[in-house]
This record gives structure tokens, C-alpha cells and sequence, in this order.
């Protein structure tokens, strides 16, 4: 490789079109030195090589011969071996960490390394961890491509430590698309630790469950139009099965929404289908379904809010059946008034609280006619009935 130097040197000066003279004075030596170096009879003291470098703007890498290309394909060449490596190794994977560090290469390196990292004995070994996690905050710093970024996150957080988990999902994942859930399942997994593992995987996919019949979709649509009234329905119906199926419950007439069955997991999806339930009912002149599912989620709202704080919800699926919410209250001076929350406990204690009911915010979405999105409603609202049924659930409330 030393035997370039020469080449590379007469390459740049006439590249920066520099004779031997002015390439001498510059770097503060005689025009035979640079002579004899470019014709391969010496070669540059040690201490030439960084002012030559930094003079022409290259690396000393690409000045010793090797270039750019070269350089990436060798270093890939190395990360490749990590899976491979013992503890005998850990002090060249430290030094290899580093240059890929130093290198940056828009954070493919540092992907590269957690990924063969994984399948490598040295997994677990805490001097490697240490460096790493400073190429983990030099990569976050300076990564740009998404794509890398989710990817290498999920790979580092397979191999991070339990005291250092939870400050890293904080930071890095988010909560919007349960990259934090699935980070955790996929960590567990991987690492064996399958208590944890079917916690986080339950809690994982309770989450998309949720998320797929959440949504707001039908209260937005056009209710002159006859066939955005029927997807409405379709909409509400199809989510409503979806759950019943996955709670092994079956509706009846007078329990649509809970199957009559006691306050679970999914009380607030329950309150908020059953809401707009009512609301296409109640558009189509479905009376007795409309004040059949209204009368249900009443319930549902009273129940829940005489629950005392710490108690605990489950789900009667068997693919959920270790998870659990715990009931909390709190009190809002503001416009939500008193509401429950639903949390789960984490490994380390906390609650992560996933869903919040506020009987307050229903009751004004159900009773008040200036809501637009709820004018579905307005067929029963001057109704007796309906009225009874709001004044009932607002006694419970304000009781409070």
C-alpha cells in the first residue's frame, strides 16, 4: 500500500496543476525530495504525511492508496466478521467501533455493526456496549435516512442493557405507531426472556388492535348521502365484530356493545363505537337500536367511574390474557372534569397510561346540539327518553 504514496503524490499536484517546486515550497522541503518520492526512490517522512494530506484535501487513507471505495469495501468486509468474533476479539471490535464512528458514512456502519452484533458471542460484552452507545448518540446526531434510523434502532435495542432500555425508547421511538411496544417484543424475543417477551407482545398488539377500531371516520362523513350513511354503519359494525370475535363474546339485544359483560381493556373503544353507533342509529330512525346501545355504554361509563382507583381490567381473549389496566382517577379543573385512566404497569414500575375516558367530554358530544359532528343525534335529542338517559348519566358524574 505504501508504494502509492509516489503515484498519489504526482497525481494530485498536477491535478492542482503545482510543478515539484511549488509543491516543495509549500510543504517546506527541497524539489528533489518531492522528485524522489514520486519516482518511488524515498518516500515521505511520517510527519510530511498529514500536511500533504490536509494540503490536497484527502484522507490520509486515499494518500496511502487506498481509495474511497476501497476503504468502505474493507470496512464492511470487517463488520462483516463480528458475527464471528469472541471475547478474544473485543478489543479489535472496540478499535473497529471507533473508526466506523469516525468514518460516520451517514450511519450505515453503526447499523451494520448492531445487526452482526447480535449473532456475535460478544453481544453481551459490557467494554463493547460502552462504545457502541457512543457511536449510538454520534449516529442519531447525524443520520438523516428513516429508513436506517428505524432500522438500526431496532437492532440496538436488542443488545442495550435493562437499565438503559427505557431512556433509549424514550428518546428514539414513538408511541404514535407502537415502535416502542415493538421494539420491546422484538428485544425480549431476542434475547430469550420470554416473561417479558409475551408482556410486551400482548401489550404490543393491544395497541394495533385498539388502533384499528379507533377512529372517527363515520361523524365526519356526509349524512345526505345515502351511501355514507350505509359505510358509516358498516364501518361501526365491522369493528364491533372485530372485538366481540377477539373477546369470544356474543352481542345480545339488550347489551350490543358490552355483551353484557363486566369493564375490560377495551372499555374506551367500547364507549366511543357504542357513541357513534348511536349517532347512525339514530340517522336512520333506528330508535330501539339507538337507545339499546346508548342505555349500554351509559352503563359501561357508569360502571367505570364507580370503580375505585387500582383496580384491575383484563380481557377474556386468550391472546391477551397476561394483560392487564389498572383504573386511576383524575380530576381536571379545566373543561375535561373527573376522568379514568387506564394504565398498564412497566417492567420498572410506571404507568403508561393508553387510555383515558372522560365522561364529561361524552356527555357534551351526546347532550348539545351545537357539536355539528354529533348532529346525527338530533332526532332524539328533544326525545324524553334520551333526555332521562343523559340527565342520568350526568347525576352519576357531577355526584362525584
Amino acid at each position: 500500500m505504501v508504494c502509492k504514496i509516489g503515484e498519489k503524490i504526482r497525481q494530485l499536484r498536477l491535478t492542482h496543476k503545482m510543478t515539484q517546486e511549488q509543491l516543495a515550497d509549500r510543504l517546506g522541503v527541497s524539489y528533489q525530495s518531492v522528485s524522489r518520492w514520486e519516482n518511488g526512490i524515498t518516500y515521505p517522512d511520517i510527519e510530511f504525511l498529514p500536511a500533504i494530506a490536509k494540503h490536497f484535501s484527502v484522507s490520509l487513507d486515499y494518500l496511502l492508496g487506498q481509495d474511497d471505495a476501497e476503504k468502505q469495501k474493507q470496512i464492511k468486509k470487517k463488520i462483516r466478521s463480528i458475527a464471528d468474533m469472541t471475547e478474544d476479539n473485543a478489543e479489535y471490535l472496540i478499535e473497529l467501533i471507533r473508526i466506523c464512528r469516525r468514518e460516520q458514512d451517514n450511519g450505515e456502519y453503526f447499523e451494520r455493526i448492531c445487526y452482526a452484533l447480535r449473532y456475535s458471542a460478544l453481544h453481551k460484552n459490557i467494554a463493547v456496549l460502552e462504545e457502541l452507545r457512543k457511536s449510538k448518540e454520534a449516529f442519531f446526531e447525524t443520520c438523516t435516512d428513516a429508513a436506517i434510523r428505524s432500522r438500526a434502532l431496532g437492532y440496538y435495542a436488542s443488545l442495550e442493557e435493562e437499565p438503559h432500555i427505557a431512556a433509549l425508547l424514550d428518546r428514539y421511538a414513538s408511541d404514535q405507531t407502537t415502535a416502542r411496544d415493538y421494539l420491546l417484543k422484538e428485544r425480549y424475543l431476542f434475547r430469550d426472556e420470554f416473561d417479558h417477551f409475551e408482556t410486551a407482545r400482548q401489550r404490543y398488539f393491544h395497541k394495533q388492535i385498539a388502533y384499528l377500531i379507533d377512529g372517527d371516520i363515520s361523524l365526519w362523513r356526509d349524512s345526505s348521502k345515502p351511501m355514507d350513511v350505509q359505510y358509516s354503519l358498516f364501518e361501526n359494525n365491522s369493528k364491533l365484530a372485530l372485538l366481540h370475535s377477539l373477546c369470544q363474546e356474543t352481542p345480545t339485544v339488550e347489551n350490543p356493545i358490552t355483551c353484557g359483560n363486566e369493564p375490560d381493556v377495551f372499555a374506551e373503544q367500547r364507549i366511543y363505537i357504542g357513541m357513534r353507533q348511536v349517532c347512525v342509529y339514530a340517522h336512520l330512525g333506528e330508535k330501539e337500536n339507538a337507545y339499546a346501545v346508548l342505555e349500554d355504554v351509559i352503563k359501561l361509563m357508569e360502571k367505570i367511574m364507580d370503580m375505585p382507583d387500582g383496580t384491575e381490567l383484563y380481557c377474556t381473549s386468550p391472546a391477551l390474557d397476561v394483560l392487564k389496566a389498572t383504573v386511576h382517577s383524575k380530576d381536571d379543573s379545566g373543561s375535561l372534569g373527573a376522568r379514568k385512566s387506564l394504565a398498564y404497569t412497566l417492567e420498572d414500575g410506571q404507568l403508561e397510561v393508553f387510555a383515558e375516558i372522560f365522561p364529561k367530554y361524552e356527555i357534551e358530544c351526546l347532550a348539545e346540539a351545537e357539536y355539528a359532528r354529533w348532529g346525527w343525534l338530533n332526532k332524539l335529542r328533544k326525545e324524553e327518553r334520551f333526555i332521562n338517559l343523559i340527565r342520568r348519566l350526568e347525576e352519576k358524574i357531577y355526584s362525584k
